[in-house]
């Protein structure tokens, strides 16, 4: 062997032996990439660590990673070296279909440009405004697709070898994953912070709705105490007008003319009918306040309503309607589980309602069936029905519907809301299906004394 094939052979070992010690280093500073991932997950850190040891390897005044952002198109961009704010604000204000990485996106090769001054095409990151003269871009992946850009820039020409080349992808592969990582994890803290901060409102509104409420409370329960006093106030000089109404019109004070007596019977009336009004506002008063107590026990429904048939007919014959009661059991209805006085007022509030909704000379009909573990009970009419939009609200206290039939609204609009509040009080329900000016069916439902 000569002196010139010993050299070359000499040669050759050291570019091997060189070119060995960067593929070396480039894998441990994968795995220090690597680990710096897994001990950090800080997007910035973790970018900003990567580009010192690539940096550092690879001897390079200018680099920089750039990450895509797939949900606003843009980028974020992280560089080391002398042309850093130029260089990453021109970077930052890039469309990502018009810079390296995107087209690194299309290709996924990397891209090696030896002398910038014959490219103008890539003037679009100011390469050449910075005096950088040689660019090497690979792209970084993840689960096989480009999720960013890895570059490198020199001031001198022709800076990057196949070798750095190669390098750079091997680094570019490693690289990816481990910021994809990081980039995820960013996001996710950033949507944990904005999950706290949504939680710390509702926390705030929470608190606020938790105290209108006892406010709402508050003034409900000074509202029902209100009612009750008033409403007792009220009752006693009722009842001594509508008392002493009586004895005249028995004449025990003394005789009295018929046009005494037709105002005595107005007297009698309104009283009695504004004492209505008061109970209405008495027992929702209570109802409100936690304080009515049912009566609950065994009784025959049939008989409820047989009993209320002098009350009913009492509201019917003005208006000269009748009333046709039918029970749909043929073995007999089974006995239910409520408070027999309540449920009377149910009913009675029913058929009034309508009444005041049917034409003189119209029908009702009381229906009562069984349904399974409970008693169906309906009050039907022919009369001018309800509208649809107004049945979600008919239950509602106050509720005055407007009634062609009727003079000026007359009654507190109480009577439903009660029903409803003493049928559900029994474990029951109660709902209106109608047809306008085709009829109403009002119906609720008890438990069976064996269901109960």
């Amino acid at each position: 062997m000569n002196i010139t094939e010993s050299k070359w052979i000499e040669e050759e070992r050291e570019e091997l032996l060189h070119a060995l010690d960067r593929r070396v280093k480039g894998f441990a500073i994968l795995t220090e990439v690597a680990q710096i991932a897994a001990e950090s997950l800080n997007l910035d850190e973790v970018l900003s660590n990567s580009l010192d040891k690539v940096r550092e390897l690879m001897a390079v005044e200018t680099m920089a990673i750039i990450l895509a952002n797939e949900q606003t198109g843009g980028v974020t961009a992280v560089a080391h070296g002398n042309v850093l704010p130029k260089f990453l604000d021109k970077v930052k204000k890039l469309p990502i279909d018009n810079s390296i990485t995107g087209r690194l996106a299309l290709s996924g090769m990397p891209i090696v440009i030896g002398d910038t001054s014959k490219y103008p095409q890539w003037a679009d990151i100011s390469l050449r405004e910075e005096g950088i003269q040689s660019v090497a871009a690979v792209p970084l992946k993840s689960s096989g697709r480009v999720i960013g850009t890895l570059i490198v820039a020199s001031h001198d020409l022709h800076s990057f070898s196949s070798d750095d080349i190669h390098l750079l992808s091997t680094i570019g592969e490693g690289l990816g994953p481990a910021l994809k990582n990081a980039e995820l994890y960013d996001a996710l803290r950033g949507k944990t912070r904005q999950l706290e901060a949504q939680n710390k409102k509702l926390l705030r509104w929470q608190q606020e709705l938790v105290e209108k409420t006892k406010e709402a409370e508050g003034a409900s329960r000074l509202k029902s105490e209100f009612l009750a006093n008033m409403s007792h106030e009220l009752r006693t000089p009722l009842n001594v007008i509508t008392g002493f109404s009586e004895l005249m019109l028995d004449e025990v004070p003394g005789p009295v003319n018929n046009k005494q007596k037709q105002c005595l019977d107005d007297i009698l009336d309104s009283g009695k009918h504004l004492l209505g009004l008061i109970n209405e506002l008495l027992d929702l008063s209570k109802i409100e306040s936690g304080k009515m107590v049912l009566n609950l026990k065994s009784i025959a429904l049939t008989a409820v309503i047989a009993s209320s048939y002098n009350t009913i007919m009492a509201i019917l014959t003005p208006k000269k309607q009748s009333l046709d009661v039918d029970v749909k059991i043929a073995e007999g209805l089974p006995r239910v589980y409520a408070d027999e006085l309540r449920i009377r007022q149910v009913l009675l509030n029913l058929i009034s309602n309508s009444a005041k909704f049917t034409p003189d000379g119209g029908k009702l009909k009381v229906e009562v069936v069984q349904k399974g573990d409970w008693c169906q009970v309906s009050v039907i009419d022919n009369g001018i029905g309800i509208k649809k939009e107004d049945q979600k609200r008919i239950f509602e206290p106050f509720c005055q519907l407007d009634n062609p039939l009727t003079k000026p609204k007359s009654g507190t609009g109480l009577g439903l809301a009660i029903a409803k509040q003493i049928i559900e009080k029994h474990g029951g329900r109660i709902w209106v299906e109608s047809e306008y000016e085709k009829g109403s069916r009002f119906i609720f439902t008890l438990p069976l004394v064996a269901a109960a």
